[in-house]
């Protein structure tokens, strides 16, 4: 007896344009996430003072200006991330 169905459905891949599309615009967001992050490494390292020296004076604009950004470049990186993985994989991974 054959364990094989013949009714299996089989993956489809998605059109070409669209696997370019997502692929071509993960890159993108990986890459502004990743610079973001850089730029937000600089800036820490030009600042001459720490976190904690930015939280006892109450820096709370400078902080949420970082925290802003931080989140932003996060949200590229993971949504790049997420194309890419849509443009790379079978329909049924």
């Amino acid at each position: 007896m054959a364990k094989h169905r013949a009714n299996a459905a089989r993956p489809q891949r998605r059109p070409r344009g669209e696997i370019d599309r997502n692929f071509f615009f993960g890159d993108v967001f990986i890459k502004t996430g990743a610079a973001v992050a850089v730029a937000i490494g600089m800036i820490t390292l030009y600042t001459p003072f720490t976190l904690m020296d930015a939280i006892r004076d109450g820096m709370w604009d400078y902080l949420a200006v970082m925290g802003g950004f931080g989140t932003l470049g996060l949200a590229c990186f993971l949504f790049g991330r997420h194309l890419r993985r849509q443009a790379t994989h079978w329909d049924f991974d």
